[in-house]
């Protein structure tokens, strides 16, 4: 009855058909001869008589509705870049919101946003943003996701005038990708936010229960006999490092220098190169304390790896953080060292040679990212305490990193790939291979889609066996309306492993999801929002073919016209599961008893110069260990003036009578012993920012962040084949109390259009003991006691456009 219930639900929702997209607004962009100056006052004569783009509607809060405020977009256009002017008119000037904020960051301000198609694909597209204080935001947005790490050099300047306030917006051909024809059809929108009312309005009509927004961009016409200039810029940089741990030794002082390059191969495809480089001023990571069987993953913040890489993103198989990471025998050097040897030096970082990756997408459609990057060896020193000699231990062979992205979209916003890496380490014969495809096709109303994916990995080394393993999935389902749904199952293998320069927690499984989805942007009373997902979750081993768990997960939340929001959120697994991962030891399994979790968050309203963000939760599961879980995270803010803005953010939580790993023990008899310890853990983390903005093109940031964690083992137990525990008498000491402390100031002048020059301070403690502390000020006491690294350094990057220079020439 129940199977016969849902297939006729199920008929029923695929017949669901959606109303007619929206026909697309057009507006006619006026060649000139002189471009205007751009100062942000639209008063040069060259604007008079362009046609002018308005009527806005609003995307927040009453989507559909007409804007409250008026506004005025025009085109104009020369043989060296595309012109916007946008005039805001605003009936309370003095209450228009312009807190500075550092560049691609968008602060407590009102913003213009132009968004240019070239291709009129409907799936990529860039972004242009400037706030009523002048702060630059650009982004390169791939099926309406936006990848701020994009930079173009531009230029904009803004007013602010008694009927309201003014932006021109200059973009040059040398930003843009577009195609070689003579005359051009661009997809283009123009987007306004009021930040004081929170209202957002775009030209072409944005419907928020539609999948996607570049795709319901408008038509710019009217730019002909424009050709796509000689895209070539380079970017040579110096830096200079001064590093000093707090004990004894001597501070260590050395340079860098290197350069990126970028050249407009043609008008779709564009070469990336980066030579000798330096990231020793990336922002440190968030170290934490992990006791899973997995291991952390951080994000990417190094720019090469984050800048136009949409395409790579294809599979999910591409984790850039390998290149330059972790070297892949870092940890062996602990078991290799001989009697009175200690290591004196430990990279944890990988060197890297160079990295080139070619990225773009031609007219037809046709997408291509080909990446190359290489590691060089790298080396742990060792010395013999007693002789005093040296020597080294290669910890990072050569190894080359490669990735082939081919992407085709279609019809509807459609889109089909195939992909491929390849890791080689020449010295150990090892080579890794990822092959897969990916597609997502939608019906012409753009209402469903169907997803899927299909990969293989191969992993080769000299004398060793073979591993080839696969995965698949598929998702099919409704994409448009308020509520939407769709069904997901995926397989993987044993075998399948893309992590030479993927990113996988686990394999060897099989899921089934039934998602829900309810999105009403349609204020009613006194709420603006309401969102609601539901999730049915199961999942079983691929082999051998068992039951692991199966979970209900639920989140909602609601926006109020004070904008002040909140939601709830929780899962529940009714029946226990089986955790294959845990016991680190294959075939065997921990036993985990049936569970729930809820939590709740609040979030008040950022125009406010104070403003609050909760979430708390709350856990148990019922089982021989009753777990219980609690966690709780408090985060005000507080904008001083329009310059100076700090957030604290402070996360506590603790499990209680937790079930871990412990240790492992393997007899003559090759019988393994996994050991369970039963703990209680607590994690307590603090972080400060600040952010000084002296104008729009200088900043002064402040981050600093304590993270304190510990693990304290009662009792432990031995698992047994039935994933249950049983009494043990083991009693080793698992105990950890682990601290880290950073902080990262910087200094940034943007000097020059996509030139910088950045002043940076880093401070670093990493520390672990098997002692607990459990007062906070021994603890932060002990912490500084730790060894302290500090680093000092100043980078100067200078940007060069050929075309610039030519042309000056």
């Amino acid at each position: 009855m129940l199977k016969q219930i849902l297939s006729t639900f199920l008929i029923l929702v695929l017949a669901l058909t959606s109303f007619a997209l929206q026909p697309k607004k057009e507006i006619m962009a006026i060649r000139v001869s002189q471009k205007p100056l751009i100062d942000g006052i639209l008063d040069d004569s060259v604007w008079k008589g362009v046609p002018v783009a308005n009527n806005f509607l609003q995307m927040e809060p009453d989507n559909g509705a007409s804007s409250n405020y008026k506004t005025e977009v025009k085109f104009i256009y020369t043989n060296n870049a595309i012109i916007v002017g946008a005039k805001m008119y605003d009936p309370e000037p003095e209450k228009i919101l312009k807190t500075l904020s550092k560049r691609d960051e968008i602060n407590n301000a009102d913003f213009v946003s132009f968004v240019v198609d070239p291709f009129n694909s409907g799936l990529d597209a860039f972004e242009f943003i400037v706030t009523a204080s002048g702060v630059q935001w650009d982004a390169k947005v791939v099926k309406s996701r936006e990848d701020t790490s994009w930079d173009a050099v531009w230029n904009s300047a803004t007013s602010i005038q008694e009927d309201g306030w003014s932006a021109e917006i200059e973009i040059p051909y040398s930003a843009l990708r577009f195609p070689s024809k003579e005359v051009q059809e661009w997809g283009v929108n123009f987007l306004r936010n009021i930040q004081r009312d929170r209202e957002k309005t775009s030209w072409n009509f944005i419907d928020k229960e539609e999948d996607g927004w570049i795709n319901q961009s408008g038509i710019l016409r009217g730019v002909e006999n424009v050709e796509p200039p000689v895209r070539l810029s380079f970017t040579p940089y110096f830096s200079a490092y001064y590093d000093k741990l707090s004990d004894e030794s001597k501070g260590e002082t050395n340079f860098r220098g290197g350069m990126d390059l970028k050249y407009g191969i043609n008008e779709s495809y564009t070469l990336d190169m980066m030579l000798i480089p330096d990231f020793g001023q990336v922002q440190s990571d968030d170290e934490v304390l992990n006791l899973s069987p997995f291991e952390t993953k951080f994000s990417e913040k190094r720019q090469f790896f984050t800048e136009a890489t949409e395409l790579f993103n294809r599979g999910g198989i591409f984790y850039s953080r390998r290149i330059g990471g972790t070297p892949r025998y870092r940890y062996d050097v602990y078991d290799n060292l001989g009697a009175n040897e200690i290591i004196t030096d430990n990279p944890a970082k990988a060197k890297i040679i160079n990295a080139t990756k070619v990225s773009g997408r031609n007219s037809k459609g046709l997408g291509i990212g080909v990446l190359n990057a290489m590691n060089r060896n790298t080396y742990a020193s060792i010395k013999d305490t007693v002789t005093g000699e040296s020597r080294k231990e290669k910890i990072q062979p050569f190894t080359n990193y490669n990735m082939l992205v081919v992407d085709k979209s279609m019809k509807n916003e459609s889109f089909v790939s195939l992909f491929n890496t390849n890791v080689y380490i020449p010295e150990t014969d090892y080579m890794a291979n990822v092959t897969g495809t990916e597609f997502d096709l939608r019906n012409e109303k753009r209402s469903h889609s169907v997803k899927g994916k299909i990969i293989a990995t191969q992993r080769y080394q000299d004398e060793a066996k073979d591993q080839i393993g696969y995965m698949h999935e598929i998702q099919v389902g409704k994409i448009q309306g308020k509520f939407t749904w769709n069904y997901f199952h995926r397989v993987m293998t044993e075998k399948y492993n893309p992590n030479d320069l993927g990113f996988l927690y686990r394999n060897n499984q099989i899921n089934n999801n039934l998602n829900f989805f309810y999105d009403n942007f349609e204020p009613k009373g006194s709420v603006i929002q309401r969102h609601a997902r539901f999730q049915i979750h199961h999942e079983a081993r691929y082999e051998p073919r068992r039951y692991t768990s199966i979970s209900l997960y639920y989140n909602a939340r609601l926006k109020f016209r004070d904008h002040f929001a909140m939601g709830f959120y929780g899962n529940t697994r009714p029946m226990h599961r089986y955790d294959y991962e845990e016991p680190r030891v294959s075939g065997k399994k921990l036993r985990k008893g049936s569970s729930t979790f809820a939590g709740l968050w609040i979030s008040t309203d950022y125009r406010k110069a104070f403003a609050l963000d909760l979430d708390a939760n709350y856990g148990v599961r019922m089982s021989t260990d009753d777990l219980k879980s609690f966690r709780l995270k408090v985060s005000p803010r507080y904008r001083v003036n329009d310059k100076l803005l700090m957030v604290y953010e402070t996360v506590w939580s603790r499990n209680l009578d937790e079930l871990g790993y412990a240790s492992s023990e393997t007899d003559m008899n090759d019988f393994t012993t996994v050991y369970i310890g039963n703990r209680n853990t607590a994690r307590l983390e603090n972080k400060f920012t600040a952010n000084y903005i002296f104008n729009n093109k200088t900043s002064l940031s402040f981050r600093m962040r304590h993270y304190w964690a510990k693990a304290e083992y009662k009792d432990f137990y031995r698992l047994m084949d039935s994933g249950r525990v049983a009494e043990s008498d083991y009693n080793e000491n698992h105990d950890v109390n682990f601290n880290t402390f950073n902080v990262d100031m910087v200094y940034n002048w943007r000097f020059a259009p996509g030139s910088e020059l950045a002043l940076v301070w880093k401070s670093s403690i990493r520390d672990a003991q098997n002692e607990i502390r459990h007062g906070f000020v021994d603890n932060l006491k002990d912490t500084f006691d730790a060894t302290q690294l500090n680093s000092f350094s100043v980078k100067l990057l200078y940007y060069i456009d050929y075309m610039s220079l030519k042309r000056k020439g």
